[in-house]
């Protein structure tokens, strides 16, 4: 591991995630919810990334946001040069990256046309738990020195209690691959298999920790890029709530909520029985700690303000009423059955399905929706409540109102990135003005995205209706580059070329006519 990673490994590229909860847009929201006051994001604002890997978040919430100004920060030169490489083809003006350490930017700072007089977002999705402790300290020296008064920070790490049983796998690994020198996806490889070896052999630790084997199980199915940076980091530690919020107290900042909207109301993430233990709890940090227990928390997403400034009740309800929602999904595919921590909770169709047609036919206001006649007996904070949820599971998002200047840039940048899809099937994120965020589709929807975006598939001039022909093709070619098959009504596997363009003849008109509407809703197309 070379010497500049500081325990952490650099050998081949992270990801190109795209994560809604770094949207300026969705953590206002999160602030709204618990009546806690946002950044404005609004106006003319400045926005960091700390660890910002592939830049691929960064660059789309650049092309979204045009009156905001972004900046990230990452060691690794392989990650900027690709983000930078993104930026310049996109012709993105507002965002710009450097290679610097977190200690060499708490030392020496930014160059003043990028820090200003201070950030009103600093984000760091999945970097806290995985650094050293004298990283750590660097960064809370930033977010010090470089985060504005009323300014706002997104933390994510993994968290105690739920990653307890799960340690000791972390650390054989990291073992395992200390003992086999190779590129770090082949070292992961060899680990998981010598640890399914232990597992079928009836080590004791497996036999009484089932976690630890259904854990092997999903490791097998994800992203090797994705496992080795998760696990083979010297330094990676799951941490505790608590010491969290006490390392960052030292920058005067204060827990604001979690990032993951269900986890903000305890009926619907902690056990009845479990409750009035937690009504007992004066000390918010302990309460926060005791929630962890009470739910084995495994990853947190915390949202922190420099002096979380309480809003009245009746002006964060103002605030909600004013936001403007649409739905991300085809209305045929949204669901009043929603996933919380305890389970799935089903809504009344008397609120729901009103509320879901409303926002599939437009952008009401949450005011909008509040005085629509069949609202008439829900009270605002059931109907609050179920918008966040749909925003909670994917299916609706509050608008960002985006300009024209923010409409092309997001246009250019899905170009870019399409033209990539075409050879690279990493990438599955797009820009989404109209909420402000990257949106992701599924192996066939981004080849169809792709091919729409790039070349002449979009049918005659003026046309709302694409030539599925045209299409059809550059999807079936696109694949076969990639070595994969389109599915048979009977599931299964076309190879021939021509056949693939036959079956994709079938299967794209029922597919464009259930996601154009939302492709369209959200500025994608």
């Amino acid at each position: 591991m070379s010497a500049w990673s500081d325990g952490y490994n650099a050998d081949i590229a992270y990801t190109h995630g795209a994560y809604r909860e770094l949207a300026p847009g969705y953590l206002s929201y999160v602030c709204l919810l618990n009546g806690i006051r946002p950044p404005r994001a609004d106006r003319p604002f400045r926005y960091c990334e700390l660890g910002c890997g592939q830049g691929m978040t960064l660059n789309i919430l650049a092309a979204t946001h045009p009156q905001g100004r972004f900046v990230g920060i990452d060691f690794n030169p392989l990650h900027i040069a690709g983000a930078r490489r993104l930026a310049e083809e996109a012709e993105l003006p507002n965002v710009a990256f450097h290679e610097r350490s977190f200690q060499q930017v708490a030392a020496d700072g930014l160059p003043a046309e990028d820090a200003g007089d201070g950030f009103d977002f600093i984000a760091l999705h999945g970097v806290y738990s995985w650094i050293s402790p004298e990283n750590r300290r660097a960064v809370v020296d930033i977010l010090e020195r470089m985060l504005k008064p009323g300014g706002l920070v997104y933390l994510s790490y993994n968290s105690q209690p739920g990653w307890a049983p799960l340690m000791p796998l972390q650390k054989l690994i990291l073992a395992h691959a200390a003992a086999n020198p190779a590129r770090s996806d082949r070292q992961f490889d060899a680990a998981l298999g010598f640890l399914n070896r232990l597992n079928e052999a009836g080590a004791g630790y497996f036999a009484v920790n089932g976690a630890a084997g259904q854990h092997l199980d999903m490791m097998a199915k994800q992203d090797r890029r994705y496992l080795s940076h998760e696990y083979l980091n010297s330094h990676w530690e799951p941490l505790g709530h608590a010491q969290v919020a006490t390392d960052l107290a030292r920058a005067k900042l204060g827990y604001a909520g979690s990032a993951t909207i269900p986890q903000n109301f305890d009926d619907l993430a902690v056990r009845a029985e479990l409750r009035p233990i937690l009504a007992e709890i004066a000390d918010p940090t302990l309460a926060e700690t005791v929630r962890d227990f009470a739910v084995n928390q495994v990853f947190r997403r915390d949202v922190f303000v420099r002096g979380p400034e309480p809003m009245p009740p009746a002006e964060t309800e103002a605030a909600l009423k004013r936001l403007r929602f649409t739905l991300l999904v085809p209305r045929e595919d949204a669901s009043l059955a929603v996933p919380v921590p305890l389970g799935e909770l089903r809504h009344d169709p008397s609120l729901g399905l009103p509320i879901l047609d409303a926002l599939a036919a437009g952008a009401p206001s949450l005011g909008e929706i509040a005085a629509m006649p069949e609202m008439a007996r829900h009270d605002f904070g059931t109907l609050s409540r179920f918008l966040a949820l749909l925003v909670s599971s994917n299916q609706a998002h509050p608008l960002v109102e985006p300009s024209e200047e923010g409409r092309a840039a997001a246009g250019r940048l899905n170009r870019a990135i399409a033209r990539r899809m075409g050879l690279d099937e990493a990438l599955f994120y797009l820009a989404a003005p109209v909420v402000g965020q990257g949106v992701a589709a599924d192996s066939l929807d981004r080849l169809v995205l792709a091919g729409l975006l790039t070349g002449d598939r979009n049918g005659p001039p003026d046309s709302q209706v694409p030539d599925v022909q045209a299409l059809g093709g550059f999807v079936a070619d696109t694949l076969k580059s990639f070595g994969r098959s389109v599915l048979a009504e009977d599931g299964s596997p076309i190879t021939d070329p021509a056949a693939m363009r036959d079956r994709l003849a079938v299967v794209l008109p029922d597919l464009l006519d259930r996601k154009l509407p939302a492709w369209r809703r959200t500025g994608m197309l």
